[in-house]
């Protein structure tokens, strides 16, 4: 920036050493355009100023940044081990009587990936429309309607049927 400063000054000088007045139509253009050069080194001045205190801003933001990065997976690390302890605390505690809790009502294919999906029967009994994704494409793989309902009643309907014939 000195150095715009520096040439600034020497073409002001330069002006005055040659005697460039404004009582000439050229002296007149000169004079405006280093003034209005003048200016543009001015603007450029403030603008460089505004960017080193931002530089400097971001630069803070960065550092406080970093360190909270670092507090959190700190953080983070520690609830991992604490939820490996949970997990071996959970494995000494299971019961085989409690497995019922954890029965699964039936599984669907899902028509996409062709990965088994666990559906509980608890979401038959639940009045709302549910949708259950597939949990490795996403794909829907069951939907609790009525419609639903009724496929089932129809296929349980031709099972004894197929029974009966048999």
């Amino acid at each position: 920036m000195e150095d715009l400063n520096a040439k600034m000054g020497y073409l002001r000088g330069l002006a005055d050493g040659l005697e460039i007045s404004d009582d000439t139509k050229e002296g007149k253009v000169i004079g405006k355009i280093i003034n209005l050069l003048d200016d543009i080194v001015n603007s450029v001045e403030a603008i460089k100023d505004d960017y080193e205190e931002l530089f400097s801003y971001v630069e803070a933001i960065d550092e406080d940044l970093t360190e909270l990065e670092n507090g959190f997976f700190e953080d983070d690390e520690d609830d991992d081990e604490d939820d490996d302890e949970d997990i071996e605390d959970y494995d000494d505690d299971y019961d085989e009587e409690d497995d019922d809790e954890y029965d699964v009502g039936f599984t669907v294919e899902c028509p996409e990936c062709h990965q088994e999906v666990a559906i509980d029967e608890d979401i038959l009994e639940d009045e709302e429309s549910l949708e259950v994704l597939c949990p490795n494409c996403g794909r829907v793989v069951f939907i609790n309607d009525e419609e639903w309902e009724e496929d089932l009643d129809e296929q349980e309907n031709e099972g004894n049927d197929q029974e009966g014939d048999a």
